[in-house]
C-alpha cells in the first residue's frame, strides 16, 4: 500500500511539474524568443543535473542493446525537441497542451509494433476519442496546415518514440543514466546545425536566464519523478495520472496567458482529451 500511493504521488508531481515547464516554456517563447538555442541550453542543463546525479546511482549494464537503446532515446530527444520547442513558438499553451497528448496514440501504437503489446477494444475506443478531442479545439484543416499544429504534432510522435526507448532501457540503465543519455546528443547537435551559434545562445542565456533555468530544472523534476512512478507502478495507470494532469496546462493558459479564443471548445476539448487518456491507460 505504502509503495503504491508513492507511486501515484510521484506521477502527479510529474505530471504538475511537466505542465509547470510547458507554461514556462510557452511564456518565454511566445514573444519570438529563439526556439532551438532554447532548445540547445535546456539539453545543457538538463545533462549537467543528471550527469552529476549519476554519480550517486550509477548503472549501466554495457550490451549493445543497452548502448543501442540509450542512442535511440538521444537521437529522438533531440529531434523531438527542434518540434516541441518550435510548437511553442507558435501555438497558444491551451491547444498545443492538447496536441502534446496525441503521444498517448503513438506510444500505444508503437508498443503495439516495436514490443508486440495488443491493443485492447478500450484502447481503440481511447485513440478515437482523444483525436476526437483534438478535432473538438482544432479544426481538421489545421492539421495539416497550420505550422504550430504540425510541430506539435510531430513532436508527439518522436516523444513517443522516446518513450518506447525508455522502456527497453530501464532493465539497463538507471533513472539518471537514461536521462543523461537522453539529453547528451541534443547539447552536442543542436550547436553544429544551429547558424551563428555564438551569437544566438549567448543571446538566449542574457535573456530570461533565470526564467528559463527554473523551468528546464522543474523539466528536471518532472523526468525524474516520472521515472521513478514507472519502476513503481503500472505504466498505463503511471501515465494516465500524468497525462490527465494536462488540464491544468489548458487552464493556465487561457487564465494567465489571456487565450480566450474558443474557451469553450478549449474546455469541452479538454475533457474529451482526458476520457481518451483514462480509456488508452486503463484507469
Amino acid at each position: 500500500m505504502f509503495l503504491f500511493q508513492n507511486w501515484i504521488i510521484f506521477a502527479a508531481i510529474a505530471g504538475l511539474a511537466s505542465n509547470g515547464f510547458n507554461f514556462f516554456t510557452r511564456y518565454i517563447l511566445k514573444d519570438n524568443d529563439d526556439p532551438i538555442a532554447f532548445a540547445w541550453y535546456y539539453e545543457t542543463l538538463r545533462f549537467s543535473i543528471f550527469i552529476i546525479l549519476a554519480i550517486f546511482d550509477f548503472r549501466l549494464i554495457f550490451e549493445p542493446k543497452a548502448i543501442i537503446f540509450l542512442l535511440g532515446i538521444g537521437i529522438t530527444e533531440w529531434a523531438s525537441m527542434y518540434f516541441y520547442m518550435k510548437m511553442h513558438s507558435y501555438t497558444h499553451l491551451s491547444i498545443s497542451a492538447i496536441v502534446s497528448r496525441t503521444r498517448l496514440i503513438w506510444v500505444t501504437i508503437l508498443a503495439f509494433i516495436i514490443v508486440g503489446e495488443h491493443l485492447k477494444s478500450t484502447e481503440y475506443l481511447g485513440i478515437f476519442i482523444m483525436f476526437a478531442g483534438l478535432c473538438t479545439v482544432v479544426a481538421p484543416k489545421k492539421l495539416v496546415s497550420d505550422k504550430g499544429i504540425i510541430y506539435g504534432s510531430i513532436a508527439a510522435f518522436l516523444i513517443a518514440l522516446d518513450v518506447i526507448f525508455i522502456r527497453l532501457s530501464l532493465p539497463y540503465a538507471s533513472n539518471s543514466v537514461i536521462n543523461a543519455a537522453m539529453s547528451l546528443p541534443g547539447m552536442l547537435l543542436f550547436p553544429i546545425f544551429m547558424k551563428n551559434r555564438v551569437k544566438r545562445i549567448s543571446s538566449t542565456l542574457n535573456n530570461n536566464f533565470k526564467l528559463k533555468s527554473l523551468a528546464i530544472c522543474i523539466n528536471a523534476v518532472s523526468v525524474y519523478f516520472f521515472a521513478i512512478a514507472i519502476r513503481l507502478g503500472e505504466t498505463g495507470k503511471v501515465q494516465g495520472i500524468y497525462q490527465g494532469m494536462l488540464v491544468f496546462s489548458v487552464l493556465a493558459g487561457i487564465i494567465f496567458l489571456n487565450e480566450r479564443e474558443n474557451i469553450g471548445k478549449k474546455l469541452v476539448g479538454t475533457a474529451v482529451t482526458i476520457i481518451g487518456v483514462l480509456l488508452l491507460t486503463a484507469l
